[in-house]
């Protein structure tokens, strides 16, 4: 029998992610990422790239694409010119994207809002953001198919559903009220495959969350549903577009 994908039609696909951490940042929510991936039914490559070594003629060879979270701030854009200018490619990427599937997480979310002329927005301190909070969704689809979930959040940045440029181009399928701010937590584009989410389905580890309010069940459960939309994300890259 032969084994080799292009004759049997079932080359593997390849799913990029977009590293926006800054290089030797500690953080494993790249691994993570990686690591849900990899272990998932599905016969992918993956492959990370750091964004600033991104070229956007490279990306036409996968079937989708993730923006990952950071440590930097979006709503520093307006004033940082330096750190706008590193990350202009993917703004430029995203803008330009049409058929690719992309999927942006927290600074991902933030940074598909801002290429689409969106006011990124910051919280004052001392709210930022962060732990196990439940959101609920006007509509299931086949992103996320559970209308009341727990999800991680790690933020301070965050896109306000009343602007008026989300509101032209995209759909807002979930927005919290958190420490007297309206969020979005999930939107998807309506024309072209973009879904960007505020919170973090790859984090599931104690360290991120205060684990004293939380019992097992909700923390397990966040981690299921978490996996489940990045591997939903996938498929639907794989099968459907």
């Amino acid at each position: 029998m032969n084994d080799d994908p292009e004759i049997n039609g079932s080359q593997k696909k390849k799913i990029c992610i977009i590293d926006n951490y800054p290089f030797g940042f500690p953080t494993d929510r790249i691994s993570r990422l990686e690591s849900i991936l990899n272990n998932m039914i599905a016969d992918v490559e993956v492959v990370t790239i750091h964004f600033s070594q991104l070229k956007e003629e490279e990306l036409e060879q996968f079937s989708g694409v993730i923006l990952s979270g950071s440590n930097f701030n979006v709503s520093s854009f307006y004033y940082d010119y330096k750190i706008k200018d590193r990350y202009q490619p993917e703004i430029e990427l995203i803008r330009n994207s049409s058929q690719v599937p992309i999927l942006g997480i927290c600074f991902g979310h933030q940074l598909i809002a801002y290429a689409f002329e969106a006011q990124v927005c910051r919280m004052r301190m001392p709210a930022n953001n962060q732990g196990i909070i439940f959101i609920v969704l006007n509509e299931t689809d086949e992103f996320i198919n559970n209308n009341n979930i727990p999800v991680n959040v790690h933020h301070r940045d965050f896109i306000s559903p009343n602007d008026v440029n989300i509101i032209n181009n995209f759909k807002i399928i979930s927005a919290s009220r958190t420490k007297g701010y309206k969020i979005i937590q999930y939107m998807k584009h309506k024309e072209k495959p973009i879904f960007s989410i505020q919170f973090h389905p790859e984090t599931h580890n104690a360290y991120y969350f205060h684990a004293s309010l939380f019992d097992d069940q909700i923390v397990n459960k966040t981690m299921t549903i978490g996996q489940k939309i990045i591997e939903n994300f996938i498929w639907g890259c794989i099968y459907e577009h």
